[in-house]
């Protein structure tokens, strides 16, 4: 299926979009003016529009890239640059021409196991679709038990992965698994380990044609925690909250053109609107944590690798991406970066860059000390 053809107009437009050139990522890495926003744009319009076929090369350019939300953030009409990245991958998916890296990234996404589903009659779920692609998640998981977690945990894959690479029958039947066992266990809550779930649940469901059983609601385990942690100043100093790029994606609103302008701090709500970027920010500030904030947050937040597959499929781009928010964190002078991502935590956590900045997943902060040192 051609789904691309369908963003025509949306591409011709954005082939003048000024906004896209700033915010690109990528290509603030590789000084590669083929991985700017814009002129992937314009290589998508050639294609939607017949003047190019997808080639190794424009396969190759679609995936050494985000899903471009800060793109989309940045542009005051917000064109849908993701929808758009998202959908092309699709095509290029079933038609075979993924590259090499990408069928392997894949194959790691349809091949992830989990924890059988959760017993029945469980008023509540813990999904952890990000902790499940962990290497070792035993980690996050001693310090939910630590925290007192509100659900009993369920790691399992949501399909986001998949989706995000284009490759929508995994991630439509992993999604099924996923309603089946929500179904079965009878829960009316469902908590998402971090932004990637609830995107999951909340947007990429609906779009593969599949609903949530009725009556289930979902969280993020960041707004839970919000409403239920006491307060106990650990002396955090100045932190850096890092927003995933799914958090953009499920924010109730995007930056506005005040947050574009250059120079502009005044009100951090300018740069995008949600309890995804309120909740981490509540319980940093309740924990005695001074947040500092520059242009690139919220729905602005800029790439730490560890979004979209691009730590599986290009990581030594996707290295550099993290290298890149941990200098960032540096420039405004903060001495750790917070994050309700257990993905990007781990990611950043392990970067060879993050001399002198200390890395937390969220829930750490509420842990014993003793686990949040740890």
């Amino acid at each position: 299926m051609n789904r691309l053809v369908a963003h025509q107009k949306d591409l011709y437009e954005l082939r003048f979009s000024p906004m896209c050139k700033p915010a690109g990522e990528v290509a603030y890495l590789t000084q590669l003016e083929s991985h700017t926003t814009r002129a992937r744009m314009m290589m998508l319009w050639r294609i939607a529009a017949g003047h190019l076929n997808w080639g190794p090369r424009e396969s190759e350019l679609l995936y050494q890239s985000t899903l471009d939300s800060i793109s989309e953030a940045f542009d005051v009409f917000h064109y849908p640059v993701s929808q758009i990245m998202l959908d092309a991958r699709a095509d290029v998916w079933e038609a075979g021409l993924a590259p090499k890296p990408v069928q392997q990234a894949v194959e790691f996404a349809a091949g992830l196991g989990g924890k059988a589903p959760p017993q029945p009659f469980e008023e509540a779920i813990l999904l952890g679709g990000e902790l499940v692609q962990l290497p070792e998640p035993a980690h996050y998981q001693a310090v939910l038990d630590a925290v007192g977690a509100p659900a009993a945990s369920w790691l399992v894959p949501t399909g986001a992965l998949a989706y995000a690479l284009g490759a929508r029958e995994i991630a439509h039947a992993q999604a099924k698994a996923v309603l089946a066992g929500i179904a079965a266990s009878g829960a009316r809550r469902v908590i998402a380990d971090g932004p990637e779930t609830a995107w999951a649940l909340l947007k990429i469901y609906p779009d593969l044609g599949l609903d949530l059983p009725e009556g289930v609601q979902v969280r993020l385990l960041s707004q839970v925690l919000a409403e239920s942690s006491p307060a106990h100043p650990v002396g955090l100093g100045l932190v850096c909250v890092h927003d995933s790029r799914p958090a953009c994606l499920i924010a109730d609103q995007m930056s506005s053109h005040l947050a574009v302008m250059p120079g502009y701090f005044e009100d951090e709500a300018e740069f995008g609107v949600g309890g995804v970027y309120e909740a981490p920010r509540q319980i940093v500030e309740r924990l005695g944590g001074r947040r500092v904030f520059g242009t690139w947050t919220r729905a602005l937040a800029k790439s730490c690798g560890a979004d979209d597959g691009l730590w599986l499929t290009y990581p030594d781009l996707a290295r550099g991406l993290a290298g890149q928010r941990l200098e960032y964190a540096r420039q405004l002078q903060a001495g750790a970066i917070i994050t309700d991502s257990p993905l990007c935590a781990a990611w950043l956590g392990q970067s060879p860059d993050r001399a002198n900045i200390a890395v937390r997943w969220l829930p750490e902060l509420l842990a014993e000390p003793e686990e949040a040192k740890a």
